[in-house]
């Protein structure tokens, strides 16, 4: 969270976007403002992470365990999601129960989605994003 934030701080309001994949995007993040064990999320391994990143490539789908909303801004609604871990784990990699994840959002917060209403909030999330694309 403190990483994007500074990231889009440093690059006039907005997050990492504009690689191949999201995952490409939070890449740009590497190595000024996140570490590969940062990037990596929570179930992949850190030397697959940093090999790809020390070597100058980006993260793919398969080698980062985030999932990234690309091309969002500081000045975005505060309830759009920015990222949140793609199988649903706990601080301590424990595994969620139903489906449940952590989401962290433009406002720098962080909230629990329980996954009785993970479909719920993603549909919320799809409105979200088109009311964006229309004031733009």
């Amino acid at each position: 969270m403190f990483s994007l934030h500074q990231y889009a701080e440093d690059h006039g309001g907005a997050y990492p976007a504009g690689e191949a994949t999201p995952e490409a995007s939070l890449s740009l993040l590497y190595p000024k403002y996140a570490d590969a064990s940062l990037l990596q999320g929570k179930t992949v391994p850190l030397e697959l992470v940093e090999a790809i990143l020390e070597r100058g490539d980006h993260l793919g789908p398969d080698t980062c365990g985030w999932h990234y909303v690309e091309g969002l801004r500081l000045d975005d609604n505060r309830r759009l999601a920015l990222c949140w871990d793609k199988v649903g784990l706990g601080h301590n990699g424990e595994r969620l129960l139903n489906g449940d994840r952590y989401v962290v959002f433009v406002n720098r917060s962080i909230d629990y989605i329980p996954g009785s209403k993970w479909q719920e909030f993603l549909e919320e999330q799809e409105k979200l994003q088109a009311d964006r694309k229309k004031r733009e």
